[in-house]
């Protein structure tokens, strides 16, 4: 009795850690859904602060790496189940899902680390703000889906640019030019409305 006992409360444990460990995949998917949906949609790009970048350091880092586990050893758990089954999918796609999904788990974890605080202050809290940016380059003429980007130093890919800046604006701007972005959102971040070259 003793022993079977020890199976249930060790089988609810385990059942609980894979229903948090979905719960957590599923809040970074919202939080990547949020993201694409503030920037795509209505169309004012999410910049954090340079303060916020340099204050969460090694936490974000963390929380990617942590989520890469996590997503890595629930794949390999299902892909075990399904061996045990007889009911595993042959072929290279299941093997390119284990492969890759620390790497996945990684980025949507960092991002969900470094950038769920910001964002969700933003848009719960969030009044007229005003950040100060270093130019990192005005020239390009065209990224991935972002015409006319103006890149800043200091934050993270992805979140390091403005796009749809006019020419005017970004001529004469120089690679550690200052500038302030003006728009909605907190002293950790804000979504950029304005641009103005600084006094």
């Amino acid at each position: 009795m003793g022993g079977s006992g020890d199976w249930r409360s060790k089988h609810i444990l385990i059942r609980a850690a894979v229903l948090l460990s979905f719960g957590w995949i599923i809040f970074c998917l919202l939080i990547v859904i949020l993201f694409v949906i503030c920037t795509g949609v209505a169309g004012y790009r999410f910049l954090p602060s340079t303060e916020w970048i340099a204050s969460i350091g090694w936490q974000g880092v963390a929380v990617g790496v942590g989520t890469g586990l996590l997503l890595f050893c629930l794949v390999l758990a299902g892909a075990t189940r399904q061996l045990q089954n007889g009911t595993y999918e042959q072929g290279l796609k299941p093997v390119l899902g284990i492969l890759f999904s620390p790497v996945l788990g990684y980025f949507g974890g960092y991002m969900v680390g470094v950038m769920a605080w910001p964002m969700m202050l933003a848009l719960v809290v969030g009044h007229h703000a005003e950040l100060s940016y270093t130019v990192g380059r005005a020239d390009n003429h065209y990224e991935k889906h972002c015409y006319s980007p103006l890149q800043l130093q200091g934050l993270i890919i992805g979140f390091d640019k403005v796009c749809g800046v006019s020419d005017e604006f970004r001529k004469g701007l120089a690679t550690g030019t200052h500038i302030i972005v003006a728009g909605h959102g907190t002293r950790y971040g804000l979504f950029a409305t304005e641009l103005r070259r600084s006094d």
